[in-house]
C-alpha cells in the first residue's frame, strides 16, 4: 500500500544545524560558525569566472562543501547550506541540482540548499556547468520531539477499522516536564512487563499506516505515561505520553512521526524502546529491533467479511440492532478503514463472500445466496460492474462445482472451478470457462482443454503468476489423489492443454491436509497451509466444531494449522515449515485456548508483485492481536457471540518472504496486523492483487499501475503512465529480462516485473 500521511506541522518541525568542514572528511557542526571562528568555506560573493583567456573547457569543476551532516531537530530553524561550484578556484554560475526532492531543495541558480524536515537520509547534490559535472552528499538527520496531542492522521474518531486502522484510543496527552525528566533517567525492571505487539524482527513495507504497540503490565499492574523511543541512521524520536485508558496497555506511534520513520530508512535496524513511568518512578526498558522494506506495498487486498457491519443482510445477530452481514471488503492503500466491494443491506440475496481474484486485478468471481441456493456473480473491479452467472441451482446441483471458488486465470480472461467438498461443490471434475461480463444472467462459455487427466478432481486450484502453472489439492481421480496432497499441473493458454501432472508434498500422516496453495511472485515457490487439526465438518475451513454458543464444548475448539512454502526450482520440491511467520516460540500465550497461537494460520495468498526484496503473504490467523483482540480465537460467529464491543481474533495478517530464498530454509519473517480491516468482524480469506491497470496518459506513481507498464514524466514534469519503452525499466515497470531493468544486478526482472533482487 502506498499513500503515506501528512507531516508534521511546520512549527513541529523546525531544525538544528550541523555543517561538516571543507574537503572530503564528514563532519557535524555548527552552521553558521560562531563568531571567531574561521570564515564560512565558500563565499557566495566572491569572484565568478566570466569572458577570460582561459580556456573553461579545460578546466575541472568542483562542488563544495563536500559530504555535509546537518541535524533537524523540533524547535530549531531550518539548516541551509550554501553551495558553490568553482574552476581553478574562480566560482561559476553553474545549475544546482538534487536527486531526493524529498529530503530538501536547492536552488537552481542560488545554490542553496534547504532542508525539508519531512525525511531524513542522503541525498547526492549535482552542479552542471558548461557541460562538465560534479557531485556531492548531504545528510539530513531529523531529531524529532513530540509532547502528547492529536495526530491529525489518525483515524481519532474511531471508524470501522479502529483508532488509526489499528484500534486503541487514539494518541496521549502531554506529561508534565518533571515526568519526561523520569522518563529518560535510569529506569529500574518491572517483573511481568513484556511487549506482546508488534514483535520483535518484523520487516514493515513502507506507506502501511502505524503499529500499535501493545505491552503486559508488569508488577506495577499500571502506567501513569510512556515515552516512545525509535532510532534508526537519519531519524530519532522521542514521544511523550499520557496514560489513555485503565489499565494503560497500549499506544499508537503517531502517524507523522511513523511515516518520516519509514522514509528515512535506508536499509538499517530500527531500534524501538519504550519505557514507561508510575509514581515518580520509571519503568522498563521493553526493547525491539524492526526491518523497514526499501519500497511500498502494492495493490489491494479483497476479502469475505462474515459480520461486517458495512452490509447487513442477516438476522440474528446478538447485540447490537440484530443484523450483521456477509461481504466482500477491499482495503486500498492508505485508508483507515475498509470498502464495500461486493454485497449489500437487505436480505440473504445481498450476501458476497466465497470469492476469488485475477492477479491484474481486473475482475472478481463470488458466491452469492439466495434462500437455500448458493449461486454465482462476477464483478468488474474497475467498474464495479456485476454479471450473474447461470445456470444457477441448489447445494445439490452438480453446476455447482463448475464456479465454486475458482482459479482466475492471472489476466482475468478464464476460470477454473474448484472441485471438492468446499461449501457446495459437487463431485464433478474441474471445468474450463470464459469470465463473463456484461447483463446477466450469463451462462459462461466452456473452453475445450487438452490434457486434464479423466475424472482429475483438484481442490482450492490457484494459477501461478505468469499463468504456466496451476496448483491445488489433488483431491481425487488420479494417480497420487489421496485428498490432501499439493500437486501442480502445467498450463499452455495458447493451446488450451494442460501435461505433467505432478504430485509436489504429502503431509506426513493422514491427519494433516494440504490446502490453499498460493504461488510467490517468482513462479518457482509456493506458500500453503498444512491442515493440522480437522472440525470435522468444513473441508479446508478453518471455524470451530461447531457453530453453537457456549458453553458447548464444540464452540471452543476447531481447525488447526500452519503455513509452509514449498521450493519448485530444483528436480525434487522441498518443503519447508515457516516457523518465523508462524510464530513458533515466541507468540504471547493466553487463556481462551490461545494456548499454541502458532497453529492458528490458515488461507495464504501472495501479493503479484514483489517489493523491496520481498514476497508478501496475506494470510487468516485466529491468534491474539496483543491485548486487543483475545477472546477466544473461534468465537466468530456474531449469531452465537456478541462481537459488537470485543474484537474477534479471526483477522488477516501479512509477513514479508525473502525473494531467491534457498530450498528447505525458513524465509519468513514476523507478521504483522493488517491495518484498516474492520476490527468488530470476522475477517478471512484475503486475496492480494495489483489495482486495475490505467491507461496511458493517466496520473501514477509506478509503472505496475499501468497498462502499458510504464510510468514516466510528460512535459510538464508529472508522472503519467505510458507505454513507450524507456532505455532502462525502473522497480515496479515491464521487463522481459534481467537487462531491461535499471541498475541490474540487484534489481532482477521478476514475473514480468523489475524488482530488487534481495532486501538492502
Amino acid at each position: 500500500m502506498r499513500k503515506f500521511y501528512g507531516a508534521f506541522a511546520a512549527a513541529c518541525l523546525a531544525v538544528a544545524t550541523a555543517v561538516g568542514a571543507c574537503g572530503t572528511d564528514v563532519g557535524e557542526a555548527t552552521f553558521p560558525p560562531p563568531d571567531g571562528d574561521a570564515a564560512p568555506i565558500d563565499d557566495p560573493s566572491g569572484p565568478i569566472l566570466g569572458d577570460s583567456s582561459m580556456n573553461p573547457d579545460a578546466l575541472a569543476l568542483t562542488i563544495s562543501p563536500i559530504d555535509q551532516v546537518v541535524t533537524y531537530a523540533s524547535g530549531s530553524a531550518a539548516p541551509t547550506i550554501q553551495y558553490v561550484a568553482r574552476t581553478a578556484g574562480s566560482q561559476v554560475p553553474a545549475a544546482f541540482t538534487i536527486d531526493r526532492g524529498e529530503i530538501g531543495t536547492i536552488g537552481l541558480t542560488s545554490g542553496l540548499f534547504t532542508a525539508s524536515g519531512n525525511v531524513g537520509g542522503k541525498a547526492k547534490i549535482t552542479a552542471a556547468w558548461n557541460g562538465k559535472t560534479a557531485s556531492t552528499t548531504v545528510t539530513v538527520k531529523l531529531k524529532i520531539t513530540q509532547n502528547g496531542g492529536a495526530d491529525a492522521d489518525a483515524g481519532a474518531d474511531g471508524g470501522a477499522g479502529g483508532n488509526g486502522g489499528v484500534g486503541g484510543e487514539g494518541p496521549g496527552g502531554p506529561v508534565a516536564a518533571g515526568t519526561i525528566t523520569i522518563l529518560k533517567g535510569a529506569a529500574q525492571a518491572d517483573a511481568g512487563m513484556t511487549f506482546l505487539y508488534p514483535y520483535d524482527k518484523t520487516v514493515w513495507p513502507r506507506g502501511i499506516l502505524a503499529p500499535l504497540l501493545q505491552w503486559t503490565p508488569g508488577a506495577q499492574g499500571d502506567y501513569d505515561a510512556v515515552y516512545i523511543k525509535l532510532t534508526e541512521a537519519a531519524f530519532e524520536y522521542e514521544g511523550f505520553f499520557a496514560k489513555t485508558a485503565t489499565p494503560f496497555i497500549h499506544h499508537p506511534i503517531p502517524q507523522n512521526a511513523w511515516k518520516q520513520l519509514l522514509s528515512s530508512n535506508a536499509g538499517e535496524d530500527v531500534d524501538v524502546t519504550l519505557v514507561f513511568a508510575k509514581n515518580g518512578a520509571a519503568y522498563g526498558p521493553l526493547k525491539e529491533k524492526w526491518k523497514v522494506a526499501s519500497a511500498p506495498l502494492k495493490g489491494i487486498v479483497y476479502y469475505n467479511s462474515y459480520g461486517t457491519r458495512l452490509a447487513k443482510n442477516f438476522t440474528g445477530a446478538m447485540g447490537g440492532d440484530g443484523m450483521f452481514g456477509g461481504a466482500t471488503l477491499g482495503i486500498r492503500g492508505g485508508s483507515t478503514d475498509p470498502t464495500l466491494v461486493a454485497g449489500g443491506d437487505g436480505d440473504a440475496t445481498y450476501c458476497r463472500v466465497c470469492h476469488s481474484v485475477a492477479a491484474n486485478g481486473s475482475v472478481l468471481i463470488t458466491q452469492r445466496r439466495l434462500g437455500g441456493d448458493r449461486q454465482f456473480s462476477t464483478y468488474d473491479l474497475k467498474t464495479g460492474a456485476e454479471t450473474t452467472m447461470s445456470p444457477e441451482g441448489g447445494n445439490a446441483s452438480t453446476t455447482l462445482a463448475r464456479y465454486a471458488w475458482p482459479a482466475i486465470y492471472p489476466d482475468g480472461s478464464l476460470f477454473l472451478g474448484d472441485s471438492s467438498p468446499a461449501d457446495g461443490s459437487s463431485s464433478a471434475a474441474n471445468e474450463l470457462f470464459e469470465v463473463v461480463s456484461g447483463a446477466g444472467p450469463v451462462t459462461p462459455t466452456q473452453v475445450a482443454a487438452t490434457g486434464w487427466p479423466a475424472g482429475f478432481r483438484a481442490a482450492l486450484p490457484a494459477f501461478s503468476p505468469n499463468g504456466k502453472r496451476l496448483a491445488f489439492t489433488m483431491f481425487a481421480g488420479a494417480t497420487g489423489a489421496d485428498g490432501r496432497s499439493l500437486g501442480v499441473i502445467s498450463f499452455d493458454k495458447a493451446t488450451k492443454a494442460f501435461s505433467a501432472l505432478t504430485s509436489i508434498y504429502t503431509p506426513p500422516d493422514a491427519a494433516h491436509t494440504a490446502v490453499y496453495p498460493s504461488f510467490l511472485p517468482t513462479n518457482d515457490g509456493i506458500v500453503f497451509q498444512v491442515e493440522t487439526r480437522y472440525n470435522g465438518h468444513d473441508f479446508g475451513g478453518t471455524r470451530s466444531d461447531a457453530d453453537v454458543s457456549p458453553p458447548d464444548p464444540r464452540a471452543s475448539v476447531g481447525t488447526r494449522a500452519e503455513l509452509w512454502w514449498v521450493d519448485l526450482k530444483g528436480a525434487t520440491p522441498v518443503a519447508k515449515r515457516l516457523d518465523v511467520l508462524n510464530g513458533s516460540g515466541y507468540l504471547p500465550t493466553g487463556p481462551n485456548a490461545h494456548d499454541d497461537d502458532a497453529t492458528l494460520n490458515y488461507e495464504p495468498t501472495v501479493n503479484p508483485v514483489p517489493s523491496g526484496g520481498y514476497a508478501w503473504v496475506v494470510f487468516t490467523s485466529r491468534r491474539l492481536y496483543g491485548n486487543v483482540a483475545t477472546i477466544n480465537p473461534y468465537y466468530s460467529d456474531p449469531r452465537y457471540h456478541d462481537l459488537t464491543a470485543t474484537p474477534t481474533p479471526k483477522k488477516l495478517w501479512v509477513a514479508a518472504i525473502d525473494l531467491n530464498a534457498p530450498a528447505g530454509t525458513d524465509p519468513s519473517h514476523p507478521a504483522f496486523y493488517l491495518p484498516a480491516q474492520e476490527l468488530l468482524a470476522g475477517n478471512s480469506r484475503g486475496y492480494w492483487v495489483v489495482d486495475p491497470c490505467k491507461s496511458d496518459g493517466n496520473a501514477c506513481e509506478t509503472g505496475d499501475e499501468c497498462c502499458g507498464g510504464f510510468c514516466r514524466p510528460d512535459s510538464a514534469g508529472k508522472l503519467v503512465c505510458t507505454a513507450t519503452v524507456p532505455t532502462c525499466a525502473q522497480e515496479f515497470e515491464n521487463c522481459k529480462s534481467n537487462a531491461d531493468c535499471c541498475n541490474t544486478p540487484a534489481f532482477q526482472c521478476v514475473n514480468g516485473r523489475c524488482a530488487l533482487g534481495a532486501p538492502k
